[in-house]
């Protein structure tokens, strides 16, 4: 039986957000994460990580994008033989916000979220997908995005992240300025022979932006998993 993978979404976004991959020969799913209003931003990407935890049966090559990325990690960290591979995309051990966009959030929506369509992208970017990220954002409440962001804003996995032993990659745009390589390379502090994979003309939203290079990494990533064979 092919190894499964899942891929978990970012922060004020759903499953959509991957629907450049669902073409790739892996035994693909994709999930949409639950709203968690009542649970405090501290523990929030755990309460997630549990709830992602049982959406997979067998281990899996878990792959998480932003959030979804801090998501990933905390999967690994509680039950690291359920994870036989951790791809993390556009994410870091730490992910801070600026403080000044939470507040937008609250006192200016409209335009908070026009800024996180226009921030997740390479300076050099497609007006289509631009419009579509901000209409996907649009999806989700600022209520949620100002929760999921608070919860990012909090996340520090650096105490802990060496008790995952398995396999880990990460992918990254050249142009990431949600989440910049001085964030993610943070990880080599934990994992110093960690691969990187940097996709150039792209920013926070790699997968969408260069999905061709995207998922020839994922392809790449696969051949150097034992056991992650193709459908």
């Amino acid at each position: 039986m092919p190894v499964p993978w899942l891929f978990i979404h970012g922060a004020g976004s759903t499953s959509r957000s991957w629907s450049r991959q669902h073409r790739l020969p892996f035994a693909s799913q994709f999930c949409d994460l639950p709203a968690r209003p009542q649970i405090l931003p501290t523990h929030l990407i755990t309460s997630l990580a549990e709830w992602c935890l049982t959406q997979i049966h067998e281990p899996a090559i878990v792959v998480g994008h932003s959030m979804g990325g801090a998501i990933a990690q905390m999967m690994a960290i509680l039950q690291p033989l359920s994870v036989k591979a951790l791809v993390l995309v556009g994410t870091g051990p730490r992910l801070p916000v600026n403080p000044d966009l939470l507040e937008q959030l609250v006192t200016n929506p409209h335009q908070a979220l026009q800024n996180i369509a226009r921030w997740s992208l390479a300076r050099q970017f497609d007006p289509n997908l631009y419009e579509a990220n901000l209409r996907l954002l649009e999806t989700v409440s600022a209520d949620r995005i100002l929760h999921e962001l608070t919860a990012c804003s909090l996340f520090d996995s650096r105490p802990v992240l060496g008790q995952y032993t398995g396999p880990v990659f990460l992918i990254r745009g050249a142009e990431d300025r949600m989440t910049p390589e001085v964030l993610s390379n943070e990880f080599l502090t934990v994992w110093p022979d960690m691969p990187i994979y940097t996709i150039a003309h792209s920013g926070h939203l790699v997968m969408l932006e260069q999905p061709e290079l995207f998922n020839e990494t994922l392809l790449t990533i696969a051949d150097r998993i034992p056991g992650a064979e193709k459908r």
